[in-house]
């Protein structure tokens, strides 16, 4: 269960590198292709309502490195 918690936050690190390098060259580079602001101003609109509060709260007590797993 470790290996999977360690593989998973890895990925998590990456793809949020991922998406501030991406911010970057969208801010560098307007209109040079995927529209990653539009994205994410697009998945912080789902998150609207309480149904919405509640996955996040879901997904925040997921991916806390506070977490004891074992």
């Amino acid at each position: 269960m470790g290996s999977v918690q360690g593989w998973a936050r890895a990925a998590t690190g990456l793809g949020v590198s991922l998406v501030g390098a991406l911010v970057v060259v969208q801010v560098l580079f307007p209109g040079a292709g995927i529209d990653i602001i539009g994205n994410i101003k697009d998945l912080v609109a789902m998150f609207s309502g309480l149904s919405g509060l509640i996955t996040l709260l879901v997904l925040v007590a997921i991916m806390s490195p506070g977490r004891s797993g074992t």
